[in-house]
């Protein structure tokens, strides 16, 4: 049992049901009071008396809450609403990778834009303990200024974190996730290096590198079967891009690459080498906005003025002469002051 579309409960307006899983159902949501859209999952009354399903859902919580980063999901609340545990999380706006391939491939330069973003973000998550362990084209969004953002953490887990899932058991998206998954082994954060390159071969051709239809073949697959070398699939793909790729692919984690801050650089270098830059778009980390406004600003009737007045050479003189005479006046006015207290003492 979820929340009603329409309602408002505890300064969350339901707007619509974003999806659901086993790990819960999302809602977007306005909230009343912050005038702002989020994406607020819930763990229904009717899977709240499975503990470990509530264990995983506070686990995520826990861990998704530690990650501040440009291209991770910003995580805000979490909380308990008539009698259910939930969870709030930034509202991004875009299509996910899995719906912008709905259009056929990804040119090279932008999805590989898109992988060193994605890196970026698991760089910084398993640098902080975090594997994500679900990753897919599902879990990538493309804002409309081309920025990827990380987010579907249901399966992530700290490294601290005690073994929750029995062994043998399959843990992740299945058409993404590493042979040692499909064995129900124990992880380390090179599971995620696969199932971004799965990702990455998916936005390079348009298509899985094993798209067989059977579970089992799936996963048969993912232990055994070598894929198709990407520039095969699709001739536009540069061939060392495509050895990247399957390299990121290898079966065994000790052949792939050992981290994703090497996965991020080896692709920046490679996609460099074909005269063009990773098609990253610039990000600045978030900054704390003040509650009031600095006294070294400018009053807002004078700001734009200043504004408009540093740009460009000729305007640059005129201010600094501005300057110079306001200057010059304070200190004429000081220096008239002075004296005329001067000569007021000598009088008394």
């Amino acid at each position: 049992m979820g929340f009603e579309i329409g309602k408002t409960v505890a300064g969350y307006e339901i707007l619509e049901i974003l999806g659901s899983d086993k790990t819960g159902i999302a809602y977007k949501v306005r909230n009343v009071f912050a005038q702002r859209f989020e994406v607020l999952k819930v763990l229904p009354k009717d899977v709240g008396g499975n503990e470990e399903q509530v264990i995983r859902f506070l686990r995520e919580i826990k861990v998704h809450a530690r990650l501040v980063h440009p291209n991770i999901v910003t995580f805000y609340n979490a909380r308990e609403i008539e009698g259910q545990l939930v969870m709030t999380t930034e509202y991004v706006p875009g299509i996910t990778v899995e719906e912008r391939l709905e259009a056929g491939p990804i040119a090279w330069q932008e999805a590989s834009g898109y992988a060193c973003q994605a890196l970026s973000a698991l760089e910084y998550a398993h640098s902080n303990g975090v594997i994500h362990r679900g990753l897919s084209s599902a879990c990538l969004v493309i804002t409309p200024d081309g920025i990827a953002r990380l987010s579907g953490f249901g399966m992530a887990k700290a490294v601290s974190d005690p073994q929750l899932t029995a062994v043998g058991t399959v843990v992740g998206a299945l058409r993404y996730i590493s042979p040692e998954q499909v064995k129900g082994v124990a992880l380390d954060a090179r599971c995620d290096i696969y199932s971004l390159g799965v990702v990455l071969y998916e936005m390079l051709t348009g298509r899985l590198p094993f798209d067989s239809k059977g579970q089992f073949e799936v996963m048969l697959a993912h232990v055994n079967a070598p894929p198709k070398h990407p520039s095969e699939v699709k001739a536009e793909v540069p061939r060392g891009l495509g050895d990247l790729v399957l390299k990121a692919l290898a079966k065994e984690p000790s052949d792939r690459f050992q981290s994703a801050q090497e996965f991020r650089m080896a692709l920046e270098a490679a996609v460099g080498s074909q005269g063009v830059a990773p098609a990253v778009p610039p990000i600045e980390v978030p900054q704390p906005v003040a509650a009031f406004s600095s006294p070294a600003a400018p009053p807002a009737a004078i700001a734009p003025v200043v504004a408009e007045a540093q740009p460009g050479f000729g305007n640059s003189l005129l201010w600094k002469l501005a300057i110079s005479l306001a200057v010059a006046a304070v200190t004429f006015m000081v220096g008239t002051a002075a004296v005329f207290a001067y000569m007021e003492m000598a009088h008394h």
